[in-house]
């Protein structure tokens, strides 16, 4: 399977204070992959490093075989707060635009081509109706559709979703989760998230992040979760992400588990 994002042996500070250390992880093509861990721990810092907008103090990353700057083409980014100028009046249509970072003609505007795949991402997340409502009107889960239909438009292979369902009520969260498995199937999703049923539900690998990292393939999920009851209907969420730092986990990768201190 070819790799989309290659980590090997990364560390990172802000200045004296290190967030990574010594973290390698390999993300394949058409992976799921949910980046959990307490905040502070390095989730976020991790993306913008897969981003290039931050540089790693030691340690390579690597898209699609290339630095993270030269693969900006093949990234489409959701960052995590939508609410930032809802005051504005802009469009719905106006902000997926935005979407055509290499697009845009400098004195007439957006091209019909730009116009017209704008809305196809709008369709694809099921917002096609809201093109002309403003972006303030709408729920706080129907801008994050709007911001991955955005990121779309750059035609991705990978997209990056920094807790995408944050603020969202319980029905949001899931419209949100099942549009991502469903862009799944075209590309690779990297989703930095708190909520567990992103591992129960959706994704194929997981990624605990606490400055070390821990790498699990979940795909089986039957062998992933041993802290139910005998109806198998509980599972503890303190247990599980105790136990996605486990040496003993028996879909550990060991080449690429590093143990939390």
């Amino acid at each position: 399977m070819k790799k989309a994002v290659e980590v090997n042996n990364v560390s990172f500070a802000y200045e004296s204070e290190t967030v990574l250390e010594q973290v390698t992880l390999a993300v394949e093509e058409r992976d799921f992959l949910a980046i959990i861990g307490p905040n502070g721990g390095g989730k976020s810092t991790l993306l913008k490093l897969m981003l290039g907008l931050l540089k790693p103090d030691a340690g390579t990353i690597e898209v699609y075989g290339k630095a993270p700057s030269k693969s900006l083409s093949l990234i489409g980014y959701v960052p995590q707060n939508t609410n930032v100028n809802t005051d504005f009046p802009i469009k719905v249509i106006e902000v997926v635009l935005m979407g055509h970072v290499g697009g845009k003609r400098p004195l007439w505007g957006y091209g019909k081509e730009e116009a017209t795949c704008a809305m196809g991402a709008l369709r694809e997340v099921g917002m096609e109706a809201y093109a002309d409502r403003k972006i303030g009107d709408l729920s706080g889960g129907q801008r994050q559709r709007v911001m991955i239909a955005r990121a779309l438009c750059a035609h991705p292979r990978i997209l990056l979703l920094d807790e995408p369902t944050a603020s969202i009520d319980a029905q949001g969260q899931k419209e949100i989760y099942e549009l991502l498995k469903k862009l799944n199937s075209t590309m690779t999703i990297i989703v930095v998230s708190h909520d567990i049923s992103v591992i129960l539900e959706y994704a194929t690998k997981a990624a605990h992040i606490n400055h070390y990292l821990t790498y699990h393939d979940i795909r089986d999920k039957s062998k992933l979760f041993h802290t139910h009851d005998e109806a198998g209907e509980h599972f503890c969420e303190i247990e599980m992400l105790q136990m996605l730092g486990a040496e003993q986990c028996t879909n550990c990768d060991p080449t690429q588990e590093k143990e939390t201190k």
